[in-house]
């Protein structure tokens, strides 16, 4: 099967997710939407969990192509340095806190970029 139906396919449940929370969308409503059958969403992938895994790995291997490599670097350390806290509040019951942030975060950073401002720290 080409790749221009699993890019259908993730455009469309991108596109699905823009409207509905996750959890209310089907493969039905991806495959109606793109105009294929089941067959072609199971051939391309698992299930809904593992769609929206590759559509993360894909968005995150985009951005990390955006950033310099000795960025990259410093974000790495930085992280290694602070893992466990970093557990800590992700496992904790400021996780959703915290994932707000990381949201606003990068939202006014893609907001900035696309108004023509660079945002601070990015290149």
């Amino acid at each position: 099967m080409s790749s221009f139906t699993k890019k259908a396919i993730e455009a469309s449940f991108l596109k699905l997710l823009n409207e509905a929370p996750l959890s209310h969308i089907t493969v039905k409503m991806i495959v109606d939407d793109c105009h294929i059958n089941c067959n072609s969403f199971y051939y391309h992938f698992q299930d809904i969990p593992s769609l929206l895994e590759a559509i993360i790995v894909q968005m995150l291997d985009g951005i990390i192509q955006l950033i310099p490599s000795d960025c990259l670097l410093e974000i790495s350390e930085e992280l290694d340095r602070n893992k466990r806290a970093l557990l800590h509040i992700w496992n904790s019951g400021n996780r959703e806190r915290f994932e707000r942030h990381l949201l606003f975060a990068g939202t006014f950073r893609t907001v900035l970029r696309t108004n023509g401002h660079p945002a601070s720290g990015m290149n």
